[in-house]
């Protein structure tokens, strides 16, 4: 048997799945002809006829779009990772009530995602896009007129809604404009804008605040993302989630589906332990400079870029695979972090395999809870959205009482401990999802 993951490939169904990838959160897998939910057991899959919205040029331009928005949207999201000094410092906080800004955006994001996105499932996704945009933008702008803590909080809560209901929409919206042969390649374009959020966004908005205010990146993120709103009111074609091509998940089993959540739970909960907190981590453990931090995040960001390009080429193949190796590149980088963290070249080291590891699991597990989602494409988004922003609040506020009592040395330690236990549960339930697939394949052949 060939690994975990492939269903053999069918002369009428000469692509197989499709593969895309997504950063943080994150976008999905959605199977090239998936099969029906009413298709009886040993049923060949039907073909569902398909007009596409819109012509290709134009697709493709509303894709560029989507990708810079979830550019924005991420940026947003992380920027508190690397402003968290200059925020305690300016609004007279510590740096683990700071930390705590995050907390609260990944429990509203959390309790909202799924809400949302059935609440607009029926709704054509260009106007819901656009809105959606529009009000996270409000939120941005309430952050970059923020004079107090309280206002802070306002506008992440603001943005964390904006934020859940972009991720449960955008990747379905995404892959739902082109062909099924095209759907890898569509989300894969759209989640190296978020990709690039690591790259660009995380360390420009450090450096920007600390030559000028903290503010400053969200004026420019809220005033982008209003533009950027009416941008894809121009260029987007609008269609229903369930007259696009990618409708529905794969393999659908409500068990097997809980088993992959956890698992992202546990991932994102040992990420945001440590990595909330990263740049007291380099300043007092690694003995970096406060300025150095936003090279050292590109530098990480970069590496996510190449292995967010690099994991559409063979996550297709080996989906369950995937997210092992992944998790054992987290649990090294941990291991490397908490026992040589101190020495410079070893941090360095350790940021690139982060951002290697991290993109890797950030597609590889939303394409794997995408293969099993018992529901249509967007709630299973939602729902996996949801339980990662959960493993972001609680790292969060795991990582600011550990920061509080004991220091940032100690951080890696606990994630690492985390990330071992999700490998454990990969490793452990990678037979079945095996079984799975190839029962799936069999069904294809015949």
């Amino acid at each position: 048997m060939r690994d975990d993951a492939t269903p053999d490939r069918s002369p009428e169904h000469p692509h197989g799945y499709a593969v895309p990838t997504p950063g943080t959160s994150a976008s999905a897998l959605v199977p090239a002809d998936p099969t029906p939910e009413s298709a009886a057991p040993g049923a060949a899959p039907s073909a569902r006829p398909w007009t596409p919205p819109a012509s290709s040029r134009r697709s493709m331009a509303a894709l560029i779009a989507l990708a810079a928005s979830a550019f924005m949207i991420v940026t947003n999201e992380i920027a508190p990772m690397g402003l968290i000094r200059l925020m305690a410092a300016d609004l007279g906080r510590t740096e683990s009530e700071i930390g705590l800004v995050t907390t609260v955006f990944a429990v509203v994001a959390m309790v909202t995602t799924v809400p949302l996105a059935l609440l607009t499932t029926r709704l054509p996704r260009r106007p819901l896009i656009v809105a959606t945009m529009t009000f996270w933008s409000a939120g941005a702008l309430v952050m970059a007129t923020a004079d107090s803590f309280t206002q802070v909080l306002g506008g992440r809560v603001i943005t964390a809604m904006g934020h859940a209901l972009f991720w449960a929409v955008v990747t379905p919206a995404a892959a739902g404009m082109f062909a099924p042969q095209m759907r890898g390649r569509s989300v894969t374009r759209l989640m190296l804008g978020a990709s690039g959020a690591g790259v660009i966004g995380l360390p420009m908005s450090t450096w920007l605040a600390q030559q000028t205010d903290w503010r400053v990146p969200f004026w420019i993120i809220g005033i982008g993302g209003l533009v950027l709103a009416v941008t894809i009111a121009v260029l987007m074609p609008s269609f229903r989630t369930e007259q696009g091509s990618a409708a529905r998940g794969d393999v659908p089993s409500l068990r097997r589906f809980i088993r992959v959540l956890l698992v992202v739970l546990l991932t994102t909960s040992s990420m945001a332990t440590t990595w909330t907190y990263i740049t007291p981590f380099f300043v007092e453990v690694s003995g970096f400079a406060e300025s150095t931090v936003p090279v050292l995040l590109a530098l990480g960001g970069a590496t996510g870029v190449v292995s967010m390009w690099l994991t559409g080429r063979f996550l297709d193949r080996w989906p369950v695979r995937a997210v092992a190796l992944g998790e054992a590149g987290l649990v090294i980088m941990w291991l490397g972090l908490a026992s040589l963290g101190q020495h410079k070249p070893v941090a360095i080291l350790m940021v690139l395999l982060q951002g290697l590891a991290w993109s890797l699991l950030v597609a590889a597990m939303l394409n794997w809870a995408l293969r099993h989602t018992p529901w249509s494409s967007d709630i299973g988004v939602g729902a996996q959205a949801s339980t990662f922003n959960a493993g972001n609040a609680v790292g969060s506020v795991l990582g600011a009482a550990m920061l509080a009592w004991w220091g940032a040395q100690w951080l890696p330690l606990a994630s690492a401990v985390m990330s071992a236990a999700a490998l454990a549960l990969v490793v452990a339930v990678a037979p079945d999802a095996t079984r799975a697939l190839a029962r799936r394949g069999v069904r294809q052949r015949r």
